[in-house]
């Protein structure tokens, strides 16, 4: 599940990368337990001592893979910001592969439809933009996420360039750049859940539909 590099800046970690299978299922412990943390407490009410008591995992365990408090949250908002992103990409990812030409876009509409549906996660869409925000004044959250969205943006660049391949991707359009608008798209879900008069998920996603349209090549 974790699969973030290990960098070092000024001899902190920004996140953790362990090779062996055991070392990997701690990580993962531990961060689901901060996770529920911060989501009841918040960064303040996050304390290594609670974690180690909740997991079982040794104060020290959790220093060598974290490096201290501030590196376990930021670990774990980095996991918690690329996470409903990964599963939505690789939905795309699936479902580019079924596509072969324009007619199949029109055979995949119910598809897309429901995913659209199942990605209307308020809470979910609030939590990434919170994470945006917060590493705007924190260099090393920062440099976390972007070589995070890297990976998602270069994962979701490989399905666009699969339907780029196969002539249904608008020719005017590069494949990076239609990745980069994908997610732009579902990601500005947050835009319409902040405002005071919200667009209904019926409202939103046929304006999606719509949008994403522009991206590749219908049959007249």
């Amino acid at each position: 599940m974790y699969k973030f590099l290990l960098v070092m800046t000024k001899e902190t970690k920004i996140a953790p990368a362990p090779r062996q299978a055991r070392a990997k299922a701690t990580i993962d412990q531990v961060i689901l337990a901060t996770s529920g943390a911060l989501d009841e407490f918040g960064e303040a009410g996050v304390r290594i001592q609670d974690i180690s008591a909740a997991t079982g995992v040794s104060i020290g365990s959790i220093y060598h893979h974290f490096g201290d408090r501030d590196g376990l949250v930021r670990a774990t908002l980095v996991h918690n910001f690329s996470n409903h992103a990964r599963s939505d990409i690789e939905r795309v990812r699936r479902w580019a592969v079924n596509i072969h030409s324009s007619g199949d876009l029109r055979a995949q509409y119910d598809i897309m439809l429901a995913f659209l549906n199942e990605h209307n996660d308020a809470q979910a869409a609030l939590n990434r933009a919170s994470i945006v925000g917060s590493a705007a004044a924190r260099p090393l959250l920062r440099e976390a996420i972007a070589r995070v969205q890297h990976e998602l943006t270069e994962s979701l660049t490989e399905a666009m360039q699969l339907l780029a391949d196969r002539g249904i991707l608008q020719s005017f359009i590069q494949p990076r750049a239609a990745a980069i608008v994908l997610q732009g798209l579902l990601f500005g879900r947050v835009i319409a859940i902040l405002d005071t008069t919200p667009l209904d998920d019926e409202e939103w996603n046929r304006t999606m539909l719509v949008a994403l349209r522009g991206l590749v090549k219908f049959e007249d």
